[in-house]
């Protein structure tokens, strides 16, 4: 009897181990034979499919509270869905489908990786902000040949009326996960209210950058590097500098060097509102 009650004790022990053990099951994989079939059902399923669908690839809406807060409500309702083909790492296929929804003010980028036995296995959504402006997708080869990487710009980070600002993103998949490799301002606007009573203009500072490719050299680690050239205008005073970003292999990143290009000279005057003409009244006779 007593190595019942011994053997009994063990197992309520291990028991109440397992259950404070910090470790929990990986969720199982999505995966699907048809991409384009995910892709119709986002467009044209109903309401249960869509919000099971959304459920499974991580597309949820904002959170009201506040964006720092995950929210768990899935979004359904999505006014256009597209997919493209597009390689993001060495001898893969892979499948990228664009999902815009106004109703959560989001473009959810689902990643699709081709597996074993026909499948498509779904890698990683990422959430891009587009309650002003939808963001612009498209695909460069920048590091490698072969390889692409997913470029977005006018990633929308700051609209709060008074100040606004969006973002040139460039994103790569490194072992099997989409990361952010490269981030920096693409355009920006500040403008303050009239400092004093006779000044009609208001204070307004812009930051706008142009992106462009440069051929690495023939020892470099990628095959380009990112040339961006950056035009600051502060009320009267316009500043251009350049700086050229470089793979980093060790990092996985693209870091910014100065780019000796760069020039500054007044922006020209704002123009003046013509006079209003007075008229006068003619003498009493």
């Amino acid at each position: 009897m007593k190595i019942r009650y011994v053997i009994l004790l063990s197992f309520l022990l291990c028991g109440s181990l397992f259950a404070d053990f910090p470790f929990k099951k990986k969720p199982q994989e999505f995966t699907t034979r048809k991409p384009n079939e995910v892709a119709e059902t986002l467009r044209n399923g109903t309401p249960v499919q869509r919000n099971d669908l959304a459920l499974e690839l991580g597309m949820f809406a904002p959170n009201p509270s506040g964006t720092g807060t995950k929210s768990n409500s899935p979004c359904v309702n999505f006014r256009h869905v597209e997919e493209r083909p597009v390689t993001l790492r060495t001898g893969a296929e892979n499948v990228l489908l664009l999902a815009e929804s106004s109703e959560c003010d989001a473009l959810y980028l689902a990643v699709f990786d081709k597996a074993p036995k026909s499948e498509w296995r779904h890698v990683q959504t990422v959430r891009l902000p587009s309650r002003t402006q939808r963001s612009e997708i498209s695909f460069a080869e920048l590091i490698q040949p072969g390889v692409s990487e997913i470029l977005v710009h006018h990633e929308t980070t700051l609209d709060s009326g008074a100040a606004s600002q969006q973002d040139f993103v460039v994103l790569k998949m490194l072992r099997d996960r989409i990361e952010v490799v490269f981030d920096t301002t693409e355009r920006s606007q500040i403008t303050l209210a009239n400092r004093t009573p006779d000044d009609t203009d208001n204070l307004q500072q812009t930051q706008t950058s142009t992106f462009s490719l440069l051929r690495g050299p023939a020892n470099s680690a990628a095959v380009y590097r990112i040339l961006e050239k950056e035009v600051i205008t502060d009320y009267k005073t316009s500043i251009t500098r350049s700086r050229v970003w470089t793979w980093d292999p060790e990092l996985e990143r693209f870091r910014p060097a100065p780019f000796d290009s760069g020039d500054a000279r007044p922006a020209p005057p704002p123009a003046k509102k013509p006079a209003t003409p007075t008229t006068t009244k003619p003498s009493p006779k």
